[in-house]
């Protein structure tokens, strides 16, 4: 696969063993920066303190528009297989501002490493608020009971 100087034709591609050689060439596979930023955005929202995404003005009036984006709140910037990438999230008001963003960083960085085989250099956290949590349907129930309906729980 690498020419006479010995450099790979693609930047980043991984050195191939003798059975990989033998195999026959089929071309390279690339990725769209919305891929990357789908799988950083997905990442983003397991982090526990990540309440949502940010979105900037432009991504505002897309939503107002109609266009739903799984990469909201992510910027991703590709140099060769590796990547920029600036995450935009609101987090959940009481916790750890620090430690979650870290956790994020982390995150992110695996995600797309693991999933993309593009390196991610950088992860850049921008907070962009605190809010709280939306309360499930069963905290809602333990902070008002229905006392005397049928089939509640406080009967």
């Amino acid at each position: 696969m690498a020419d006479e100087k010995g450099k790979k034709p693609y930047p980043n591609q991984p050195d191939m063993d003798s059975q990989a050689e033998e195999e026959e060439d089929l071309g390279y596979i690339e990725l769209a920066d919305d891929v990357i930023a789908i799988v950083a955005s997905l990442a983003a929202l397991d982090v526990h303190g990540v309440v949502s995404m940010s979105t900037g003005f432009r991504e505002g009036i897309s939503n107002f528009l109609g266009k739903k984006s799984l990469a909201k709140g992510v910027r991703v910037k590709v140099t060769g297989r590796s990547c920029r990438v600036a995450v935009y999230v609101t987090v959940e008001y009481g916790c750890n501002i620090p430690e979650v963003a870290m956790k994020l960083q982390k995150k992110v960085k695996s995600a797309i490493d693991e999933m993309t085989e593009y390196t991610a250099e950088f992860v850049d956290v921008h907070i962009e608020g605190v809010r709280r949590r939306e309360k499930s349907e069963l905290e809602i129930s333990f902070n008002n009971p229905e006392e005397g309906k049928p089939g509640s729980i406080f009967n």
